[in-house]
């Protein structure tokens, strides 16, 4: 992957924010998806039926997502075995 430096006004990252909240997911991954939506936006514009970058962005897209949601789901079972850990020191 690379990275690139986005800027958003103070009220424009909050409504961002909030919005990839109610989501579950993360500012980054938002911007992502949104992304590949103005992609596939303008492929549409110009005509192209056949899979080409837009295709190949949302693939992209939903790949980075599914990682997303593993690394979330294993630092859910890390803070549960840490909070298991230390209930037992504690008893």
């Amino acid at each position: 992957m690379r990275a690139t430096l986005v800027r958003f006004g103070p009220d424009l990252f909050e409504d961002l924010k909030a919005e990839a909240e109610r989501s579950g997911i993360s500012v980054a991954q938002f911007v992502r998806e949104a992304v590949v939506a103005r992609i596939a936006y303008n492929a549409g514009r110009r005509g192209e039926r056949t899979p080409g970058p837009a295709e190949l962005a949302r693939q992209a897209a939903r790949q980075a997502r599914e990682e997303s949601a593993a690394v979330r789901a294993q630092s859910q079972q890390a803070a549960a075995h840490t909070r298991q850990t230390r209930a037992k020191i504690h008893d």
